[in-house]
């Protein structure tokens, strides 16, 4: 909800013809957006959505739930979850056209999937951009457990900045 203030503000701008209809609600969902992140009600949220997942060459109805509280994306069929995937493996969110979009995983097959309407893929597209911002906080700070094997390109991994001289700098595996 947006306070009186906010709402009379926004209510002028178009009354001045500063901005249209279509604009001013669009600014409203962006201040919406903008208290519920400042105020970070997504801690402890659950959010459903209704979409549809290709399977056996047809669009099969699906619940979508993405649940703050467990930290975990379910996949809901006739209220039976056929899928659970935790934050931590949600790499991506692609928009692809119309009201389709893909889930990419870390290690897994993508999950295409399909709203019900645009503005529920922009909702999922914002909270699985959360999910994602909020991986990208944890990863760096993860520790790297077992050494790589000795090889003089390192294709993945962390390095550490190590300055013990004052005219170089060494990276070390």
């Amino acid at each position: 909800q947006l306070s009186q203030e906010k709402i009379l503000k926004i209510m002028n701008m178009v009354k001045n013809k500063e901005v249209s209809i279509e604009g001013a609600l669009h600014l409203a969902q962006k201040e919406v957006y903008a208290e519920k992140d400042s105020q970070d009600l997504l801690t402890g949220s659950q959010f459903n959505f209704s979409i549809y997942k290709y399977k056996h060459y047809r669009w099969q109805k699906r619940i979508l739930q993405i649940d703050f509280n467990t930290k975990t994306i379910f996949n809901i069929e006739k209220g039976i979850i056929k899928k659970q995937f935790p934050f931590s493996q949600v790499k991506a969110c692609e928009d692809t056209e119309r009201r389709r979009f893909s889930i990419v995983f870390h290690g897994r097959q993508d999950y295409e999937l399909e709203a019900v309407s645009l503005d529920d893929k922009r909702k999922i597209a914002y909270l699985l951009s959360r999910v994602i911002q909020s991986n990208s906080y944890k990863r760096p700070a993860e520790s790297c457990s077992g050494r790589p094997a000795e090889c003089d390109v390192i294709h993945e991994g962390l390095l550490d900045l190590q300055q013990n001289t004052l005219t170089s700098t060494e990276w070390v595996k």
